[in-house]
């Protein structure tokens, strides 16, 4: 990765956190510092106070998470390398902004929501093709070929909804944020991830019953135990259902 510019001086202090180790010289002096058990926080607050290296091990450590994020967001590979790009742009940017009113994990997924939708507004949709072979990357050795191109279906299917309720899906179902974090993530009302999460769903039905019939219904058979239809595409975005609840967070 290359160099980043120097950390930008908190106004408020320009220590060290005293939570990072440092690695002395024999001599006594500081060599350099250690930030591997730092926590995001940490490792924010120190590029902040001057420690440039902060910032790098930052986004060493959360790229799997960004990559994915943007991948969940946009579809493409291209376009989310093109987002986590941004992303870190952004996280250098405004670094000195983070001031731990809200959650650490919910301004992250601010940052990469706002750059994938920033990136994905230049393109017209009709010129950006879906990368569903990208998604066997979440997958191990073990997992059936089976399940594994309905998952690729499914995120075929979530990149034809409308992108607000996309995003609501993507955070509160795929990502297991809680209503409350997504909508502090989104910047809209609990009441309106609960309303985009339940069109995206019955949104995502319908053109699953196209892409795959299968996909539509509650299990392989075509019908749920207790009779009725419902979609399956909770089980191949990894989850076993699509009610959304009230939980208490989603962690990064």
């Amino acid at each position: 990765m290359n160099s980043l510019p120097s950390g930008r001086r908190s106004k408020q202090s320009s220590s060290t956190p005293s939570t990072l180790r440092e690695v002395k010289s024999p001599g006594g002096g500081v060599l350099e510092l250690s930030f591997e058990h730092a926590s995001d926080e940490e490792l924010l607050a120190a590029f902040v106070s001057g420690h440039p290296r902060a910032l790098e091990a930052l986004l060493i450590r959360r790229r799997d998470f960004i990559w994915s994020l943007s991948l969940k967001f946009l579809g493409n590979a291209t376009l989310a390398e093109e987002a986590m790009q941004e992303a870190s742009i952004a996280l250098f940017k405004r670094a000195h902004q983070f001031k731990g009113d809200s959650k650490f994990t919910t301004w992250m997924y601010q940052i990469v929501h706002n750059c994938a939708m920033d990136v994905a507004r230049k393109y017209r949709k009709g010129d950006v093709n879906v990368d569903v072979d990208q998604y066997t990357e979440t997958f191990s050795v073990e997992d059936q070929s089976e399940e594994i191109t309905s998952r690729q279906t499914v995120m075929k299917a979530l990149m034809e909804i409308d992108p607000d309720q996309r995003a609501a899906l993507v955070l509160v179902i795929m990502e297991g944020l809680s209503v409350e974090e997504a909508s502090a993530t989104l910047g809209v009302p609990a009441g309106t991830i609960k309303s985009r999460c339940s069109r995206g769903k019955a949104a995502l039905a319908a053109i699953l019953s196209e892409l795959d019939p299968r996909l539509s219904q509650g299990s392989p058979g075509g019908k749920t135990s207790g009779g009725g239809n419902q979609t399956a595409a909770p089980s191949v975005l990894g989850t076993e259902n699509l009610e959304v609840e009230h939980r208490e967070g989603g962690q990064l």
